[in-house]
């Protein structure tokens, strides 16, 4: 979204957390599997799956921290029936406690909602198709970001400043009998 980006492709690993063990694979991983989650990656989708509470990480850990500068991540997310609470997407890293400056939760509420920066952005989304632009200006002192849904800008804040990256998947407290998240036509951007 806007103007003056450069795409970039940084190195990026695969991580599946289960019961407490977390085990890292490289992108260059085309399936995975631990006793409470899996990965796959198939015809330009890559679906990540939780099957039970005694996994909550199935995501890719974008290799590319910055205190400082401007990234944008790009994109589309299906989320299959039934997930409900999970992280799809999130900018890691806060200063003042060690967590995240923005997460991106898919809930079962009204046909699928995502949330995030503490409002809903889009409902109805179940089975659909929805992509997701995130732009971060960080400084030395916060910064901002700002959401976009399929195109539209629906939510801009304030951020802390930190150690920053991006993870995109399926992350959180098993609540349901499984959850998934499926992705395409990620891109990262930078200026």
């Amino acid at each position: 979204m806007g103007s003056g980006w450069q795409e970039h492709k940084p190195a990026w690993n695969l991580q599946i957390q289960s019961r407490g063990d977390m085990k890292s694979y490289p992108s260059s991983t085309t399936s995975a599997s631990g006793p409470g989650g899996s990965y796959l990656r198939s015809g330009g989708v890559q679906t990540f799956k939780l099957f039970n509470n005694g996994s909550n990480r199935v995501e890719a850990r974008i290799q590319d921290n910055y205190r400082t500068g401007q990234r944008q991540f790009e994109g589309e997310l299906k989320v299959t029936a039934g997930t409900d609470d999970e992280s799809a997407m999130q900018i890691f890293g806060n200063d003042g406690d060690g967590a995240t400056t923005l997460m991106i939760r898919s809930y079962a509420k009204s046909g699928g909602t995502l949330r995030g920066g503490g409002k809903d952005l889009i409902s109805n989304i179940y089975g659909k198709w929805v992509r997701i632009n995130v732009t971060h200006n960080a400084t030395a002192t916060g910064g901002s970001y700002s959401i976009y849904i399929n195109g539209k800008l629906v939510h801009t804040n304030n951020g802390p400043k930190g150690d920053h990256y991006f993870k995109y998947g399926v992350y959180g407290t098993l609540k349901t009998s499984g959850a998934e998240h499926q992705w395409r036509n990620v891109h990262f951007y930078r200026k």
